[in-house]
């Protein structure tokens, strides 16, 4: 599934309403290439499955 940044946040808090990751986290993550990403206008779009792995330390 393909999500912006803060549907990804949607979607973690789902499976875990105490997670502390947030927008920020997520955009320094994009910002220093430690997450894979795509761009379309001004918004991110992540790949969930890339993101529980970078998540999982994968």
């Amino acid at each position: 599934m393909i999500r912006t940044i803060n549907g990804c946040i949607e979607e973690l808090k789902k499976e875990d309403p105490e997670t502390p990751i947030n927008y920020a986290m997520i955009r320094r993550w994009i910002a220093s290439g430690e997450l894979k990403h795509a761009k379309s206008g001004n918004k991110y779009l992540i790949d969930m499955d890339v993101l529980k792995a970078f998540l999982r330390g994968e």
